[in-house]
């Protein structure tokens, strides 16, 4: 079969990490992918991809423009499957009242972000549910949605998946020291202060280094809320090609979102052996497990973690050996692959 992606663009992100793999490790169909703003292409894609690039701007214009050159493509290239990701899945009904022939999915990768009342989440779940199927990228946000009264047709969880890595955790903290790791982009939702504000008071008098990797992560947004006496322990190395280069330098991963829909970087982190300590955003806790730490948005509950890891190096290398497994067992990104193909059969049936 024939699949076309249309996404908003092909730069570093949760989405944009799944599809490149999904259409890297599916060889038994041809995936075609259109990538609507101008952008660079962070993630590796295989050469036999075709990539069609529109190159718009984000205004107007550009999303009329959007709509009729990629009916356009689709009359073209006649797929079997139309499936659309992030905010483009509102235009999914649209295209599907154009040309009804192929199949329409979304794939939602987020929680609810906005109040709904009775009459809003009718309409809404009403324009969604015109497509043939809806793809969830975690439990937690498919609850979210339907919590809201958002009931969408034929739904389904396929989580991220991970590829399976070398065990390559070596703690530092044996030494007396504590090497923390936070990836992720500046944005508000991902509530790095928390995670300075806690910084703040455990770092001092202590052996201990912040490494900091993301878009727009720089030490000029956050110079109001980081204290002077540990600003030298934290490194920033902006955004990564390879957040990997970063793992394998840490002793433990933090993530202090509020919300989240799949949280790329703690499966990534794990899947050779770094363990995590995460607030209750998306589904952080169910893939952590026991693996890992579970605090509150209350950065005192950080501090007390932290205080736990750097003086008990032990808890770190035992839950280092049990984040590895759960990522081995049940997060390959082969066995993900194969639930999207599944679910492509099931929707043309």
């Amino acid at each position: 079969m024939k699949i076309v992606h249309v996404i908003t663009s092909l730069e570093s992100g949760g989405a944009e990490r799944m599809l490149s793999n999904l259409v890297n490790l599916d060889n038994e169909n041809e995936h075609v992918i259109i990538s609507v703003l101008k952008s660079n292409i962070h993630y590796e894609i295989n050469e036999n991809i075709n990539i069609i690039e529109l190159n718009l701007k984000n205004n107007i214009l550009g999303k009329f423009k959007m709509i009729s050159k990629i009916i356009s493509i689709i009359k073209k290239e006649k797929p079997d499957i139309v499936q659309t990701w992030l905010k483009l899945n509102y235009i999914s009904p649209i295209l599907k009242y154009v040309i009804k022939k192929p199949k329409y999915l979304i794939n939602i990768r987020h929680g609810v972000r906005k109040k709904y009342t009775r009459s809003k989440s009718v309409i809404e779940s009403s324009y969604l549910g015109y497509v043939d199927g809806t793809v969830f990228v975690s439990n937690a946000s498919k609850n979210e949605f339907e919590n809201k009264g958002l009931f969408l047709k034929k739904p389904v969880v396929i989580n991220n998946g991970f590829h399976l890595k070398n065990y390559m955790y070596q703690s530092n903290s044996s030494n007396g020291s504590l090497k923390i790791g936070y990836v992720g982009r500046n944005h508000p939702v991902k509530n790095q202060q928390m995670l300075f504000r806690a910084f703040n008071e455990f770092a001092i008098d202590k052996n201990v280094e912040l490494h900091i990797a993301g878009s727009n992560m720089n030490y000029e947004s956050f110079s109001s809320i980081i204290s002077d006496d540990v600003k030298s322990k934290i490194q920033w190395h902006g955004e990564v090609k390879d957040p990997f280069n970063i793992y394998k330098v840490i002793d433990v991963l933090v993530l202090t979102s509020k919300t989240e829909g799949y949280p790329n970087v703690i499966g990534e982190a794990m899947s050779i052996g770094v363990p995590v300590i995460s607030t209750n955003a998306g589904e952080s806790w169910d893939i952590i497990r026991e693996s890992g730490f579970r605090i509150s948005m209350n950065y005192k509950d950080l501090i007390k973690v932290l205080e736990k890891a750097y003086h008990n190096p032990r808890i770190l290398k035992q839950k280092s050996k049990e984040a590895y497994c759960i990522i081995q067992n049940n997060y390959s990104m082969r066995k993900i692959v194969e639930q999207y193909k599944k679910y492509y059969e099931e929707v043309l049936k």
